[in-house]
């Protein structure tokens, strides 16, 4: 049969509708299998349990729809589902199993470059170059996971700024701590302060060496892993504890550390040994054949900072104050009559002691001169050094009597002044900066000198002497017969004590003050 021209035309039409019909789905289903492709991978180094982030396009959008591979040279891959994922960007956790394909050194797994690859409808022509690759170090115990921070430090970068690029720098971060020892300790090299407690790596590490070398094992060589704790720890914030039982916590004496080589001059910037460490209450001291037991270097005759300080006070005027007299007796002219005394003597007997009362070693019994030996034993410790030279020791300052909240603790009967003064600082010597440094200052106003008003015990206060005590009762200070006795009621955060008649003791107390001497069981005395 022979077609006729039209028929012919037709039949093409139905034929290549048919083909259109076939052809159409599969260009369709060809269409959704895009080949993936990475154009970034963040952060650069990484450690096991951060995110990294994978930019690129023809992902796969949503949860665990795509994988990644992770590669190192000469390794096997690993396969990790991703999680929350866009078509241009997705991120995944990396996992602890990935450890296991890190290169390893004395059997530990040591940071590694891995090239990455995506699987998502297709797999990614290629494993990513190795200057795109992230270096991923082991899980790092004890601090933020979540803080993104990586190890090692970017090669080409410069962690602090030093003009050293990284690559050539074997300390990164400026911590004192190698940056192989870094990576080995799971720090990170490019953080001076890994666990941002404001304390550095390097002043951790040391300070744990030297709590660990304790004095009753010598030699005890036993150096702490300090992803653990309780040791002052680079990778837990822990700033805020006292770990050697000095009184100072370790963010104290990481500042005192600093102010003896930035400001002093007295000390290099080293950790070993530490000016002030954080593992020792003596860091003034030796350890015997270089391990065990911890012998103290500095007498309290040979240290010159109370030396320098009473120099000061005696060249400027302060080395003797002249104080009322608490019986508040007047001169012929009508004027509040006053006395002079010795700045160190704290119990106005006109006589500056040089010994221990009585042959006892407590609190009471110290002698004024060298008030600041706090156990009298004739060595120097953390807490008894006066590092900035005002006269008051580092405890006095840090946590001792110069601080609000001693008083209120020690004396928890009395109510606090409402003024609310500042204290003073161990690291500065002229803490309000007007030109007295604080041992001579009056933070309170009511003439007497702060270095005057540390301890009732060493006014003598009618305790016994005896009895260690450091706080006392303070029910007898609201005993009205004691008033004759009110020079010993110091209190550097209090201008009605000792004198109530002081230049800045309010003259018309509110009735109902809780604080000293207007609290009410004073008032009948005090105010009639």
């Amino acid at each position: 049969m022979v077609l006729r021209p039209r028929t012919r035309q037709l039949r093409r039409v139905i034929v290549v509708a048919a083909l259109g019909a076939l052809v159409v789905p599969a260009t369709a289903g060809a269409a959704t299998k895009k080949t993936p492709a990475i154009t970034k991978v963040t952060p650069k180094t990484a450690y096991v349990g951060t995110k990294l982030t994978i930019t690129g396009k023809n992902f796969k959008r949503g949860k665990a729809k795509n994988s990644v591979l992770f590669r190192r040279d000469g390794g096997k891959a690993l396969f990790v589902k991703a999680d929350v994922s866009t078509t241009k960007k997705l991120t995944v956790v990396i996992p602890k199993t990935l450890e296991k394909y890190m290169v390893s050194k004395g059997g530990a797994p040591v940071a590694t470059r891995f090239r990455v690859r995506v699987l998502a409808a297709k797999l990614t022509k290629a494993f990513t170059a190795a200057k795109a690759s992230p270096v991923i170090a082991p899980e790092r115990i004890g601090g933020d996971a979540s803080d993104g921070a990586g190890v090692p430090s970017a090669p080409d970068g410069d962690c602090d700024s030093d003009g050293i690029l990284n690559r050539v720098d074997l300390d990164d971060d400026n911590d004192l701590l190698a940056d192989t020892l870094e990576v080995s300790l799971k720090l990170d090299p490019c953080v001076g302060d890994t666990d941002g407690d404001g304390v550095e790596d390097g002043f951790e590490y040391q300070s744990a060496i030297d709590l660990n070398n304790d004095d009753y094992q010598s030699p005890n060589v036993a150096i702490p892993f300090p992803t653990k704790r309780p040791y002052p720890n680079p990778l837990f914030k822990d700033a805020d504890v006292d770990y050697d039982g000095d009184g100072l916590t370790s963010a104290v004496e990481y500042r005192l550390w600093k102010y003896t080589y930035e400001v002093n001059r007295t000390a290099t910037r080293t950790l070993s040994p530490l000016s002030y460490s954080a593992g020792a209450q003596y860091s003034l001291s030796v350890l015997a054949g270089g391990n065990g037991v911890r012998t103290p270097t500095m007498t309290v005759a040979a240290y010159t900072p109370p030396q320098t300080f009473r120099t000061w006070a005696d060249a400027t005027g302060f080395g003797t104050v002249r104080l009322l007299r608490l019986d508040g007796s007047f001169n012929p002219d009508g004027t509040r009559a006053s006395d002079p005394f010795n700045l160190y003597d704290m119990d106005r007997n006109n006589v500056v002691s040089t010994t221990a009362k009585n042959g006892n070693t407590n609190d009471q019994a110290r002698a004024e001169q060298t008030y600041w030996d706090l156990d009298a034993n004739g060595w120097v410790s953390d807490d008894e050094r006066d590092e900035d030279a005002d006269g008051l020791t580092n405890y006095d300052e840090a946590i001792g009597p110069l601080t609000a909240g001693w008083w209120n603790a020690c004396y928890s009967d009395e109510g606090p002044y409402p003024i609310a003064y500042a204290g003073t600082q161990p690291f500065d010597a002229d803490s309000d900066g007007d030109g007295v440094l604080d041992g001579a200052d009056d933070q309170d106003f009511d003439g007497v000198p702060n270095i005057m008003e540390l301890s009732r015990n060493m006014t003598d206060f009618p305790f016994s002497v005896s009895a260690n005590n450091l706080c006392n009762s303070s029910a007898a200070v609201f005993n009205p017969a004691i008033w004759a006795h009110s020079q010993t009621l110091v209190n550097p955060f209090n201008p009605c004590l000792p004198d109530r008649n002081s230049r800045t003791c309010p003259r018309h107390p509110t009735i109902g003050d809780k604080y000293p001497p207007f609290d009410p069981q004073w008032q009948p005395y005090v105010l009639n």
